[in-house]
């Protein structure tokens, strides 16, 4: 007996740190297809630079990597509902850090005001907060802060490229956009002359992993961030641009 139970202490020394830092071996992580962040080439390949990030941390850590592409507010819902582990790229909130964790900064981003040329408004008056008609696309941080800052939020479209043709329409006075992501459109459709640009601040992205997961796999995410920090220094963005290329 005395022998028995003095081996099985032995094992569970020897088995505690192994079985404490275990990996899952299969993540899955939804998203939605957003340029540049992550969206789908001419071969139909989902990719961006929000992507290439996650996918090289994933790849150190020899874990199976499963992106779902969904609408965002469906993206959101199923890490919420623990239907999937976590979704990205995603900027801090106070509703999302209900339910999740999120990880280092995996992209960057700036909240940009994007107005017509010929609007004589100052976002940053008084009188734009009461009088101006403002958007910003459904289930974003950016709708959130509108309402909850009392701005007239007239118009919630599900993408940002609807947005931008509701904006040139004139159907609101300006919306609250992705830095990165409108300068993608911006690009392709040639317009940046009818458009004027003013920053309102800086809400850096990440992945926001779900509590239940990071309860599960409490070593996770140190991990993980330990990787996505090291290619994010390695694939540092120039200073002089807004856009995120595909390095």
């Amino acid at each position: 007996m005395k022998i028995s139970t003095f081996l099985i202490f032995i094992i569970l020394i020897f088995a505690s740190p192994c079985t404490a830092t275990a990996q899952p071996a299969k993540i899955t992580l939804a998203t939605h297809n957003l340029c540049p962040y992550g969206c789908y080439d001419e071969n139909g390949v989902f990719d961006g630079c929000a992507v290439r990030v996650v996918k090289y941390a994933f790849n150190k850590m020899n874990i199976k990597l499963n992106i779902v592409v969904v609408p965002w507010i469906r993206a959101q819902r199923l890490a919420r509902d623990g239907k999937v582990d976590g979704f990205f790229a995603a900027s801090k909130s106070e509703d999302r850090d209900q339910y999740g964790v999120q990880s280092a900064i995996i992209a960057e981003q700036r909240w940009n005001w994007y107005m017509l040329q010929e609007n004589p408004l100052d976002p940053a008056s008084e009188h734009f907060k009461k009088r101006a008609t403002v958007a910003s696309f459904r289930g974003s941080n950016m709708l959130k802060w509108l309402n909850t800052n009392n701005y007239n939020a007239t118009s919630s479209p599900p993408t940002t490229e609807l947005l931008l043709n509701m904006l040139l329409l004139k159907r609101f006075d300006a919306m609250l956009a992705n830095d990165m992501v409108m300068t993608d459109k911006i690009l392709k459709h040639n317009i940046h002359n009818r458009l004027k640009i003013i920053t309102l601040l800086s809400k850096p992205l990440g992945v926001y992993f779900s509590k239940n997961f990071i309860n599960e796999n409490p070593y996770f995410l140190n991990q993980f961030n330990k990787h996505v920090e090291k290619y994010m220094k390695d694939h540092p963005l120039p200073l002089n641009i807004y856009a995120c290329p595909l390095l």
